[in-house]
C-alpha cells in the first residue's frame, strides 16, 4: 500500500485512548473516512489500526483509535506519525490536486528548463506557494493561473510561464 502522512501524535487526551493530533491536511473528514490508519513510530516500526473518531479542527484535533482504549496505550504512540492509505483519498475535481500529489513534482518553464522539484506547500491563504528546490537553489512558485499553465501527474511534471519580478536573475 501507498501510505500518505496526515499528522503527528503530540499527546494524549483523556482516559480512555484517545490523543492529539497536529494535523498536516485542513480537512478532518479526509482522516475520519479513511478505512484504515498506520501509525509509525520514531524507529519506524508501525501497527496498522482503525481511525474510529476524529473532532475539532484547525491546527489541532483529537483522535480515537479502534485498538487503544486506555492512557497508558496512548501513551506509547506519542511522538508517532498517522498515515492513511493514498486509496481512501475522494477523487478531486479536475484541476484541484492534493498536496501529496504535487509535492515531488518536476518543474520546467514552458521553453522546457529545468528548475527542480517540488519539495514544500506554503498555504498563504489567498494561494498556495509551491517552493522549488534543485540542490542550493530555491524558487517560490504562486499557484495563480497566470503561472502555473499545466500539471501532469502521470509524466510528475508542472510547467510554469515566468512572469516578471518570478525569477531574480532571468529577465522577461
Amino acid at each position: 500500500m501507498d501510505w500518505v502522512p496526515v499528522g503527528d501524535i503530540t499527546k494524549t487526551h483523556g482516559l480512555k485512548g484517545e490523543v492529539k493530533l497536529r494535523p498536516l491536511v485542513i480537512n478532518p473528514g479526509l482522516v475520519q473516512g479513511a478505512r484504515g490508519a498506520r501509525i509509525v513510530g520514531d524507529d519506524g516500526n508501525s501497527v496498522e489500526t482503525v481511525i474510529e473518531k476524529v473532532r475539532g479542527q484547525g491546527g489541532r484535533w483529537i483522535v480515537k483509535f479502534k485498538n487503544f482504549k486506555t492512557v497508558e496505550e496512548a501513551q506509547t504512540l506519542v511522538g508517532s506519525s498517522v498515515e492513511i492509505c493514498r486509496e481512501d483519498f475522494q477523487p478531486l475535481p479536475e484541476g484541484e490536486y492534493y498536496w501529496f500529489q504535487i509535492e515531488g513534482l518536476q518543474v520546467f518553464d514552458e521553453e522546457g528548463r529545468y528548475y527542480g522539484t517540488v519539495n514544500e506547500i506554503i498555504s498563504t491563504g489567498s494561494n498556495d506557494v509551491y517552493v522549488v528546490q534543485d540542490g542550493d537553489k530555491e524558487l517560490l512558485l504562486p499557484m495563480i493561473d497566470s503561472v502555473v499553465k499545466s500539471i501532469d501527474l502521470k509524466e510528475g511534471k508542472l510547467i510554469f510561464h515566468i512572469i516578471e519580478g518570478l525569477l531574480e536573475d532571468h529577465p522577461v
